[in-house]
């Protein structure tokens, strides 16, 4: 039963980040061309309406939708604004429902996910850098994730809830791949012209992907250790 908990929780989560942006890329006029619930190889559907393509993955910890990126570029900075926004939203919109399924009340259900996307970040640095709580009992890659899902401790839909208003506050970071990173880019590119805006982009890139992995490592090696710590 955990096994499933944990499938479809990282199933739910990623599948709805993603059907955000597929369906802000859709009524801004910008092609869907694959949609991709998890990583690698998988089962896929041809011909899907409007996702053209679709994507089952057995490796359920990550996911992506390819748009037409030619056609979301031609976009007006709103646009693409909204198309990279609506992952973020999708998830903070389904943390609400969950809190309320999980027994919140509903004006907690309502504030809460929008209170971790836009000041989760500044909370996050200020209690990290108080030492009020370690690093290490701050941050949790995919096996501490799984194992929040699989504890009942709280509620499987509070849990959910909280999660996924968290993966909306990650993905604010400004850095590529993520969507706060191509954010920062789209803006830049607004203001300095597409030229410098993707020489500065490839610098972030570097530097997002070094520092995701070394997070996802480190992370890791936490949840590890305090699986192996616990009684």
């Amino acid at each position: 039963m955990g096994f499933f908990k944990i499938v479809f929780g990282f199933m739910l989560l990623i599948g709805i980040h993603e059907l955000g942006h597929a369906i802000a890329a859709i009524l801004c006029g910008v092609k869907v061309k694959r949609f991709s619930i998890g990583m690698g190889p998988g089962f896929t559907f041809k011909n899907v309406p409007f996702l053209n393509e679709l994507i089952l993955s057995p490796i359920v910890i990550g996911g992506y939708v390819l748009l037409d990126n030619e056609a979301l570029e031609q976009k007006s900075l709103w646009k693409r604004l909204f198309v990279l926004t609506s992952g973020m939203l999708a998830n903070t919109i389904l943390a609400s429902v969950l809190f309320l399924i999980g027994g919140e009340s509903l004006v907690r259900a309502l504030v809460l996910p929008w209170f971790i996307w836009f000041w989760g970040w500044p909370l996050t640095f200020q209690v990290l850098t108080s030492g009020q709580i370690p690093i290490r009992d701050a941050v949790s890659g995919p096996v501490g994730i799984g194992g929040m899902m699989t504890s009942e401790t709280y509620p499987y839909a509070f849990v959910l809830a909280l999660i996924s208003a968290s993966l909306a506050m990650f993905n604010l970071l400004p850095l590529p791949p993520l969507d706060g990173g191509l954010m920062l880019t789209a803006i830049l590119e607004k203001i300095i012209g597409k030229k410098w805006a993707q020489r500065i982009h490839s610098v972030l890139l570097v530097v997002g992907i070094v520092l995701l992995l070394s997070i996802l490592v480190f992370a890791t090696i936490n949840d590890v250790a305090k699986l192996r710590q616990s009684p």
